[in-house]
């Protein structure tokens, strides 16, 4: 069994406060490491970063370094932290976002490919289509698509049908 952790809390991260700030956080990741905190507040109960990481699923060092984050920035880093950088930048300046939005508000756009063409045209940049499948949600962009119909369908009998039924039963 691990021995407890020596942490300087702050007066403001009571065991309440950070039980009430873990019950209300909605990030997963957050919750997680405020979770780890929480236990570890309550020395009475025992926690060490050792019962911590097992209750919790996680591994050791995530609780060490969680704690390590704590002591160099507070509650505030522990929270802020996150994995990964910020990705590359868009190849489309935010007002060529908008125009792009705006076009496709009237209904230009029937494909990706309309769109890739579009883009290349007016601003010079060249998208692949498959990264346009990336970017078109991300804008908030549903290109629209027909109906299904079957090839053999017979248009005929479909109105008919909803007129009134099948004529031939």
């Amino acid at each position: 069994m691990g021995r407890p952790a020596v942490i300087p809390w702050s007066e403001a991260d009571t065991a309440e406060a950070l039980h009430q700030r873990y019950l209300a956080e909605a990030d997963g990741v957050v919750r997680t490491r405020l979770h780890a905190l929480w236990l570890l507040r309550q020395p009475a109960a025992g926690w060490t970063p050792t019962r911590v990481a097992a209750a919790l699923g996680i591994h050791r060092s995530s609780v060490q370094r969680w704690l390590q984050w704590y002591r160099e920035g507070g509650l505030e880093m522990v929270c802020g932290r996150r994995k990964g950088g910020v990705g590359q930048p868009s190849y489309l300046t935010p007002d060529q976002a908008e125009k792009v939005v705006a076009a496709a508000a009237t209904g230009v756009f029937a494909t990706a490919a309309d769109v890739r063409d579009w883009i290349k045209e007016r601003f010079g940049v060249v998208y692949s289509v498959g990264s346009l499948y990336t970017l078109l949600p991300r804008l908030g962009i549903r290109l629209k698509r027909p109906r299904p119909r079957h090839t053999q369908a017979d248009p005929q009998a479909q109105a008919a049908w909803k007129k009134g039924g099948s004529e031939s039963a």
